[in-house]
């Protein structure tokens, strides 16, 4: 690993749309996998609104995992959560 890497990764990531929507469709269906495997089961829609019910900041940084999913009809880029997909 180097940050020589990590850097052109960061570029292709900020440059490439098709690249950045592939991995944040693919972030989105693991989460899904992984939280359904924790056994829940809810839309994003229901998250935003059990989100919104918390104190803000009661997240800390763990909203970010949360950052840039999708759903059948809708891409949340980082607008639910104030990030973008690494945050």
């Amino acid at each position: 690993m180097s940050i020589e890497s990590a850097k052109q990764f960061l570029t292709r990531l900020a440059e490439e749309e098709a690249f950045r929507s592939s991995l944040v469709r693919q972030l989105s269906e693991k989460r899904r996998e992984l939280i359904a495997s924790a056994g829940y089961s809810f839309t994003e829609q229901e998250l935003e609104e059990a989100k919104s019910s918390l104190a803000p900041g009661a997240l800390g940084h763990v909203a970010g995992w949360f950052c840039d999913v999708e759903d059948d009809k809708t891409v949340f880029r980082g607008r639910r959560c104030g990030g973008g997909l690494w945050h």
